[in-house]
């Protein structure tokens, strides 16, 4: 269990990683931050890329395991896609400063350690496929590549940490009741309810 002060740490990491960048953020901004000497910080972290590492994999994780333990219930395919936007946008925007960390600044990391991230990432994509594979296997959707598919609906999903305003019209289960509207059901009225 990490320590109060390496949680500390992290925090400011975050902070400063979303508002200045992770290249421009010096290990000295993180201990100034937390009221420590450089040389002290190095008792709580490894380096700063391990920090980003450490947020980074917390924040994939927490999506992965929310959306594995939708994937676990007994809902159809339809309630799962519309959780699993849901479970998103509201993890998103509760954590934003983090989500835009791992969506923005993850990219930073070395090879061997962008690579842990991008496992995780690709099995959250594997994830979301299954949901839309189910769904066509038991004749839910019409779906004619669902990798594909997944990848657009995350893709909308995530940029809200660009757009969202906390204070703004509509909460975070709002905008997802649009986005599963849009995605489940499309542009086009249907040919029955056109004038």
């Amino acid at each position: 269990m990490p320590s109060n002060k390496h949680m500390e740490i992290a925090l400011a990491a975050v902070k400063l990683f979303e508002q200045k960048g992770y290249h421009a953020t010096s290990v000295q901004d993180i201990a100034d931050a937390v009221g420590l000497q450089k040389g002290s910080l190095y008792h709580y972290i490894h380096s700063k890329e391990d920090l980003l590492l450490q947020i980074a994999h917390q924040a994939i994780s927490e999506f992965n395991q929310r959306l594995e333990r939708t994937l676990a219930t007994n809902m159809s395919a339809k309630q799962k896609l519309v959780q699993a936007i849901a479970n998103h946008l509201t993890v998103s925007v509760s954590n934003l400063q983090t989500t835009t960390v791992l969506l923005r600044e993850a990219f930073s990391l070395g090879e061997n350690q962008h690579q842990m991230i991008q496992d995780l990432t690709d099995k959250y994509v594997d994830l979301w496929t299954r949901i839309l594979e189910e769904g066509n296997a038991n004749g839910e959707f019409q779906v004619t590549h669902p990798k594909v598919t997944a990848l657009a609906i995350l893709g909308s999903c995530n940029w809200v940490y660009r757009w969202f305003n906390p204070d703004g019209q509509l909460s975070a289960e709002e905008v997802a009741e649009v986005f599963s509207s849009l995605f489940l059901n499309g542009l086009l009225k249907a040919e029955s309810d056109r004038p």
